[in-house]
């Protein structure tokens, strides 16, 4: 490998390890924030809970109500924990120089995946607050497509580049 490749080599190495630690970072960030929303659902006393452009005020949740809102927070807060998961491994795979390979492209497609997921934390929160707040909401609500869009894209690209990957690793070996 030329010099010039290696110094760039060196350079992605280098900030995915600076990103991955952010990752990290992150990663107890949101659980430290899911931590705080369990605590905050099941023993608040007054205060919204606002996801998705929805709120949902907590006085009006019973006990049953406020178990229920708690495990739709935390599938929706492990959203983006999965999300920051792959991202982490994905720059493992860059700090340690394997860039262009099939895992990295499992890595892209979990973040694909993760879109999707998204899309379907969106859709549960809106049923979870029609029904627990028995129809004290608007009558309107607003669903974004990006991320199914977004999604279905990054996972078509993580195919692409798998197969690419396969391709290299399969002419490597041969001789």
């Amino acid at each position: 490998m030329d010099s010039e490749l290696e110094r760039k080599l060196h350079r992605i190495r280098s900030f995915s390890q600076v990103l991955r630690r952010i990752c990290q970072g992150a990663l107890l960030v949101m659980f430290l924030l899911l931590l705080a929303c369990i605590a905050g659902i099941c023993i608040g006393r007054g205060g919204i809970i606002r996801a998705f452009d929805i709120s949902i005020p907590l006085s009006s949740l019973g006990g049953y109500q406020r178990i229920l809102m708690a495990v739709v927070a935390v599938l929706a807060i492990a959203v983006p924990i999965k999300g920051l998961y792959h991202l982490e491994r994905l720059f493992r795979n860059y700090t340690e120089g394997k860039i262009f390979t099939v895992a990295s492209a499992g890595e892209i497609r979990q973040l694909g995946i993760t879109a999707l997921l998204w899309a379907a934390a969106n859709l549960i929160w809106i049923a979870a607050a029609v029904v627990l707040t028995e129809r004290r909401l608007p009558h309107s609500f607003y669903f974004r497509m990006d991320s199914i869009a977004i999604g279905v894209t990054v996972i078509v690209i993580s195919w692409l580049m798998e197969m690419a990957a396969a391709m290299r690793e399969e002419n490597e070996l041969t001789i």
